[in-house]
């Protein structure tokens, strides 16, 4: 901004120190101060932002990834842990009820392992013939000889144990192989009992016991055999 001389009065221009018009030193509070130039205004950045790495993003997918990843795992260990519980049930649950088939529950015999449980007096009286004293085979077998001379014998068989596991076993074997039921039931005869194909013999089973009756190499018929089965029965 000018100032004016304090000699003469004329006007100055800014930053003289002698009046132009007059040639007068001008005192330096005549001279007016030179205003400082304003600062400029700091400038501001136009600048986008800096992108923030895709680090912490990446790595976000990345845990979800494997949390899905883990989850399947899991399902499928699930499924195949409820497969193998489901197929043990089953196969528990079809062995229980193919040991309740094959009667392995049946009441076990708890008695005296005679096989010649019937004397011979018993037995001639069925067969009307002369029967000698009974042979015993072991715990498993008994031998009736009779008529004259004692040429002719009847074989009478005990399974202790297991006969009606084994009674089923051979019924649903020969019905398997003949592709018919071959075996004829005979009913009111202890549990269950069967006239084998052919006649060939007469089969009995009372609680796990069966008794076999060989009818093949004797000329002792059916309704001798049955009397002689249900005698056994009711001692069994």
């Amino acid at each position: 901004m000018a100032g004016f001389c304090g000699n003469c009065g004329s006007a100055l221009a800014a930053g003289v120190k002698f009046c132009s018009n007059c040639g007068a030193a001008l005192a330096p509070s005549s001279v007016p101060p030179v205003a400082p130039a304003p600062a400029s205004p700091p400038q501001v950045s136009t600048a986008p932002p800096p992108i923030a790495p895709p680090q912490a993003a990446q790595s976000s997918s990345a845990v979800k990834i494997v949390l899905i990843v883990v989850a399947v795992i899991m399902f499928l260990m699930l499924l195949v842990g409820g497969s193998c519980v489901y197929v043990a049930y089953r196969v528990k649950k079809k062995a229980h009820e193919f040991s309740q088939e094959m009667g392995v529950n049946e009441t076990p015999y708890t008695g005296k392992k005679d096989p010649c449980m019937l004397s011979a007096q018993e037995v001639a009286a069925i067969l009307h013939q002369p029967v000698e004293a009974p042979e015993p085979r072991g715990d498993m077998a008994c031998v009736y000889h009779f008529g004259h001379g004692g040429n002719r014998e009847l074989n009478v068989e005990f399974t202790w144990s297991g006969g009606a596991m084994a009674m089923k076993l051979g019924h649903a074997a020969l019905k398997h192989i003949s592709g018919m039921e071959t075996f004829t039931a005979i009913s009111g005869i202890g549990d269950e009992a069967y006239v084998a194909p052919g006649g060939s013999a007469f089969m009995m089973r009372k609680g796990d016991v069966m008794v076999n009756i060989d009818l093949r190499v004797n000329t002792v018929g059916l309704p001798a055999a049955e009397q002689i089965a249900t005698k056994i029965a009711a001692r069994l």
